[in-house]
């Protein structure tokens, strides 16, 4: 009996492996990336060696020059770290945001599609994001060499908040209305 609810509902939600290994293969892989990222120290990643070399000009140095702010007790400035590491800064944040965004749409995706549920779907991704931001600061803590920050938890926590948004308005913008699919069910 159960065997045929399960049958049904998958025929009905329309559920393959495919469509399950599209959408959980690239958040698997983007996952993978930021666990290896946090095995790292910091003198194992630093891109500071490259970056000197490749901005040996320093474009875009004069207008740069007026951006000076506090994170994490930290003084962020060209001033303070030089052309290199201040760029290199950036990268590493922009890295944060960017790889917690494409994890949470990949995992909204997931989860929608196995629930058909929008509110289902952004609830559990939004506190997966939390929760695996909070983990990835730990395990940078228990790699030495590095600095957990919750500031980073933080900056992961809306990267991972901006790709639900971004999954949420796609959605709606596929279907034209809303999340209501054309065969009537929520979608």
């Amino acid at each position: 009996m159960l065997k045929v609810v399960i049958e049904e509902a998958r025929d009905r939600l329309n559920v393959t492996p495919k469509g399950i290994f599209i959408r959980l293969l690239p958040m698997i892989i983007f996952m993978g990336l930021v666990v290896y990222s946090s095995s790292q120290t910091y003198e194992q990643q630093t891109i500071v060696p490259l970056l000197d070399r490749l901005l040996a000009k320093e474009f875009f140095k004069d207008q740069l020059m007026w951006v000076d702010f506090t994170y994490s007790h930290t003084r962020v400035s060209i001033e303070n770290q030089g052309y290199s590491g201040f760029v290199e800064f950036i990268l590493r944040k922009f890295a944060h945001l960017s790889l917690f965004f494409v994890i949470s749409v990949f995992l909204c995706s997931f989860i929608y599609y196995l629930f058909r549920d929008i509110g289902i779907a952004v609830a559990c991704t939004f506190i997966f994001i939390v929760c695996f931001a909070a983990l990835d600061e730990f395990h940078q803590y228990v790699t030495g060499g590095r600095t957990p920050l919750v500031q980073d938890v933080v900056l992961d926590t809306v990267g991972g908040t901006l790709g639900i948004i971004f999954y949420i308005l796609w959605r709606m913008r596929k279907t034209g209305k809303g999340f209501i699919s054309k065969d009537g069910l929520r979608s």
